[in-house]
């Protein structure tokens, strides 16, 4: 039907039983194709009708509710969509499209199931507690393509203001990318988390010192010898030996070491530079590792192991958090309860930088893939320079 539509008209129409009822705008100042659909219901709504350009088909969008939406409202996004369509667009396509997008949460399953996977262990735990507990409570039900920069902050804020700035810079982190992964997949094309500002951090560097390298080298040597917490303990003065992370030492595997060569092979998919790093093992390591060899129990006592870890438990969860507790009670017996399991790297690199070692060869041990992470302990390099200096000083009868 062909009405002069009015927003009176619009509220007092009565609606037809059992029909939708659609009455065509007749005023000049509409554009083509604008409604008034009525349902039996007695819903009212402005809609625009119009015919695809290419294949004639007949489309009918909803501008909005009357209630919402009054007459002139509806005429100045109705002009908006007819110059859409005049210049060959299909608005209610383009809606339907965007309502079938995928969704954050979506996005989610697909990053887990198709790109999580090449990533270490230890990492994808790390992702899989981030999205869990951030990122699809605070975007999961939104589109990808709707997400912005905007969104993105606020998640960032409200980590921040839990009292949690790293867990807020690691999920700004983990956001970039999954939405690297969306444009990889065509789902947006940009990244709405590029140049977001993370909070400031200060890197902690614990190095320790000789005379606590003795203490706590003394206290595992104790406790090696009253049998208290062996594979822990082991685990430690492994770490010492060999400066490795301690994923790496929970994940070691007989296969990876070669005893009579004395070298350990780390397969890429227990690095963190996902590569593979060869590294040759002290006279120290390796008669560590020979007795743990020696003290396996023999082959029909018991069933060994499927993957073959040099220590029990491998890089289980359980494992992970035996060795956390031990080394919190270990570091205690040795008065150091500020050193992190992690300073033990610290400190390998630093005795090594100490003795005048070159950075390419620390580096090649600590396996770095980038010469500017090395360079971090150039710092420690002062004392053996200053030592040198010394002995000019006293050479010309120069001494404090």
């Amino acid at each position: 039907m062909r009405e002069k539509l009015t927003d009176r008209f619009a509220a007092s129409v009565v609606p037809t039983p059992g029909r939708i009822e659609r009455y065509f705008d007749q005023d000049k100042r509409s554009p083509r194709g604008l409604l008034l659909r009525v349902t039996p219901a007695g819903a009212r709504a402005w809609a625009i009708r119009y015919r695809l350009q290419d294949s004639g088909r007949e489309r009918e969008i909803t501008i909005g509710d009357v209630k919402s939406w009054r007459l002139s409202e509806a005429r100045r996004r109705g002009h908006e969509l007819r110059r859409d369509i005049d210049a060959g667009g299909d608005p209610l396509g383009q809606r339907e499209d965007k309502r079938r997008s995928p969704s954050v949460a979506e996005l989610v399953e697909r990053f887990k199931a198709e790109a999580l996977g090449s990533r270490a262990p230890r990492t994808q735990a790390e992702y899989q507690a981030m999205l869990r507990d951030w990122v699809l409570p605070g975007i999961g039900n939104k589109k990808v393509e709707a997400v912005d920069r905007e969104d993105i902050e606020k998640l960032h804020r409200r980590i921040t203001e839990k009292g949690k700035p790293r867990r807020a810079n690691s999920v700004k982190s983990l956001c970039s990318a999954l939405f690297s992964q969306a444009i990889v997949w065509k789902m947006r094309d940009d990244n709405p988390v590029s140049h977001i500002k993370g909070n400031p951090e200060h890197g902690r560097e614990r190095y320790l010192s000789p005379e606590e390298i003795e203490r706590l080298v003394a206290t595992l040597d104790r406790w090696r010898k009253e049998k208290k917490r062996p594979d822990s303990v082991d685990e430690i003065m492994l770490a010492m030996l060999t400066g490795a992370r301690r994923g790496e030492i929970l994940g070691l595997q007989w296969s990876a070491i070669d005893l009579k060569a004395g070298v350990w092979t780390k397969p890429a998919a227990t690095t963190k530079q996902r590569e593979l790093h060869r590294v040759p093992l002290s006279g120290a390591a390796v008669t560590l590792l020979e007795r743990r060899h020696k003290e396996r129990p023999a082959d029909g006592k018991v069933v060994r192991l499927r993957d073959d870890y040099v220590f029990r438990g491998g890089d289980s969860k359980t494992h992970a958090n035996t060795l956390e507790k031990d080394w919190y009670i270990i570091r205690a017996a040795a008065g150091l309860e500020d050193v992190r399991f992690h300073d033990l790297r610290h400190s390998y690199a630093s005795m090594l930088v100490g003795e005048g070692l070159s950075f390419e060869i620390i580096g090649r041990l600590l396996g770095h893939s980038k010469p500017a992470t090395t360079k971090r302990y150039a710092h420690l390099a002062d004392q053996p320079l200053r030592e040198a200096a010394e002995i000019v000083a006293g050479k010309l009868g120069r001494t404090k």
